[in-house]
């Protein structure tokens, strides 16, 4: 039976995430069992005096988990009593991205001076040949079972490369050393995201099957002109990342930033 919680209550968390939060426990701690069918969507709204909506997100939220699944007819099943392990990056503001940072850990694996190829010299709008600082590593979430959320590698310009003899490397991002140390601040972040099929090399660092589905996210940070002070090459494995983008609404005749109006 499930239990109703005194957190219901609180404003810390919108109603759907506090049903979320109820649900999962009562999977995790045996009260629902893998097998089992949680109560109706009517059920549920009376138990947590909510209405169909946040009893919905709730168990889309579940679904995301890993924890149950739904079919029509058949109600939602306890299909897990542990949630997968994934991690959901949630873009908002430039501020989100430098909190990325600072929820994971990236443990450096390699450092080389490479030229840029075709390619990635394209990417990050820089010249072929150009030599950058590269630096490989895995990061993980903090808080996550150790597993890898992405094999990354960061490329830094010659000019900046006195920050990566910093004690803070990775724990601090290098955009924000170059700032500390040398006061060239951001000004903008770009990024590019391509599904890809992780490679073997990759596969291995990241303990998934070789050729499995993945993201490659390119980010680049830059200052004032678009001077590039650090660009990043991400490849996550699709079953542990999850990638959010909140778009607000603008007003008609609004210009987005960034943007120009014809005419």
């Amino acid at each position: 039976m499930l239990s109703k919680t005194s957190t219901l209550l609180s404003d810390a968390l919108p109603r759907w995430a506090v049903v979320a939060q109820q649900l999962a426990a009562d999977i995790a701690e045996g009260r629902l069992k893998v097998g089992e069918t949680l109560p109706s969507e009517l059920e549920l709204c009376r138990t947590f005096n909510v209405s169909r909506g946040p009893v919905r997100q709730a168990l889309r939220r579940l679904r995301d988990l890993g924890l149950v699944s739904g079919s029509k007819g058949r109600g939602t099943e306890v299909i897990s009593d542990r949630p997968r392990s994934e991690y959901e990056m949630v873009l908002r503001s430039t501020a989100d991205v430098m909190g990325y940072a600072e929820r994971t850990e990236l443990s450096f694996h390699g450092q080389d001076r490479v030229k840029l190829e075709d390619g990635l010299a394209e990417e990050f709008g820089a010249d072929a040949g150009v030599e950058f600082i590269r630096l490989r590593g895995v990061r993980r979430a903090a808080s996550a079972r150790g597993e890898a959320l992405a094999c990354s590698s960061i490329y830094v310009p010659l000019l900046f490369a006195t920050v990566l003899q910093r004690p803070e490397l990775g724990q601090v991002p290098i955009y924000r050393l170059i700032d500390q140390e040398l006061g060239v601040r951001l000004d903008e972040i770009r990024q590019h995201v391509t599904a890809v099929t992780v490679s073997d090399e990759d596969a291995a660092l990241l303990g998934v099957p070789p050729r499995s589905p993945g993201l490659r996210i390119v980010r680049l940070f830059l200052g004032a002109e678009g001077q590039l002070l650090e660009a990043t090459v991400n490849i996550h494995p699709a079953e542990r990342f999850r990638y959010s983008i909140r778009l607000v609404a603008m007003e008609q005749g609004d210009a987005a930033p960034g943007s120009r109006a014809a005419g």
